[in-house]
């Protein structure tokens, strides 16, 4: 008795099972390296894919440091030439102050002309019709000059600062690095 005479069945349909299973054994080892490459390509294609991707992210990552670098610089030369005119405009308004104040007791006070309305003086009953009078000049206490020097720089200190903030404004405003 032999080994195949134990198994149940003809020897022909053994050997058909076997036919049959290395078939598809083999196909089924050819279908898993059609995958394999398939698998491989579409790998491939999604590396490629987050690769652009990864650049294109950088690229914009540059153009917007990019942005941001002009943008501080313009922002520092704005600040510089404000700041210049600043300073300039309260060196002057101390030059004027000096200049007053170290004047001679005549020219000490400060002096403003003033146009008022003829109906608003104090005049004599023989008023003729109100017009506005030639200029007429007032002269302040110096401690009253003092404080239009104050006034005047102050003036200018804020002036100056409104046209830095809006300068500011516009520039950060116009920045292409501010676009969503």
């Amino acid at each position: 008795m032999s080994m195949v005479d134990l198994l149940p069945g003809s020897p022909r349909t053994w050997l058909l099972g076997v036919v049959l299973l290395a078939v598809f054994s083999a196909g089924w080892a050819a279908n898993g390296w059609r995958m394999g490459e398939q698998l491989a390509v579409a790998e491939k294609t999604h590396s490629d894919t987050l690769g652009e991707i990864a650049r294109a992210a950088a690229h914009q990552v540059r153009a917007q440091m990019d942005a941001r670098v002009l943008l501080e610089q313009q922002l520092a030369e704005l600040d510089s030439t404000q700041h210049k005119e600043l300073t300039d405009a309260q060196a002057e308004n101390e030059r004027l102050r000096r200049l007053y104040s170290g004047a001679d007791a005549e020219r000490k006070r400060l002096r403003i002309e003033v146009r008022v309305a003829e109906a608003d003086r104090v005049v004599s009953a023989t008023t003729g019709a109100g017009s506005v009078g030639d200029g007429t000049r007032v002269e302040l206490s110096e401690r009253a000059g003092s404080a239009v020097w104050d006034i005047r720089a102050a003036m200018i200190g804020d002036r100056e600062k409104l046209e830095y903030l809006q300068g500011y404004a516009r520039r950060i405003s116009a920045s292409p690095a501010t676009a969503p």
